[in-house]
């Protein structure tokens, strides 16, 4: 019996040693000045920050953009923001030169859990611009770590061989 309540307790502990969930933040800085017709494209990466594949369940996307000069032509800079593959979904066409704010949804979710990356593009339609700093935040949830899954499945192994020695 004192086996039994030794397996269970550890059986119990080992469910609990998952990875917690988190908050996970890429921030990539850049300096580029946009004319019209030009595009900028980069990739937010949050496989070296502890991401694990499947785990992100919502996240936001901010990128700073500068107006290079001031007056009424600034009103009529287009701005693309393409965020995987355009489609309405996070990417979205501002008119003027106002920071970009998203928040992350489904399609951009998923390319976050396939593969851990972000791929952005910033187009300019109209008149020119920097683009500066550009911050992916990303909540995940905690996942079972392998090891801890491993030792769950010795555990109830071994409560299944004690099982089969008693009967």
């Amino acid at each position: 019996m004192n086996k039994f309540i030794g397996g269970v307790a550890a059986g119990v502990f080992m469910t609990f040693a998952t990875a917690q969930a988190g908050m996970i933040t890429d921030t990539v800085n850049q300096a580029v000045k946009l004319n019209m017709w030009d595009s900028h494209s980069y990739t937010h990466n949050i496989n070296d920050d502890g991401f694990v594949l499947g785990s992100a369940v919502s996240g936001t996307l901010e990128i700073d953009v500068a107006d290079d000069r001031d007056g009424w032509f600034s009103l009529f800079e287009t701005i693309l923001f393409q965020i995987e593959d355009f489609d309405f979904d996070t990417g979205t066409i501002q008119f003027g030169t106002a920071d970009f704010g998203s928040n992350l949804e489904a399609e951009a979710l998923g390319a976050l859990n396939a593969d851990g990356y972000l791929d952005v593009t910033v187009k300019s339609l109209s008149g020119d611009f920097y683009v500066g700093k550009s911050v992916l935040s990303v909540v995940t949830e905690a996942v079972p770590e392998p090891g801890t899954l491993a030792l769950l499945g010795l555990g109830l192994a071994g409560l299944g061989a004690a099982r089969r020695r008693k009967a």
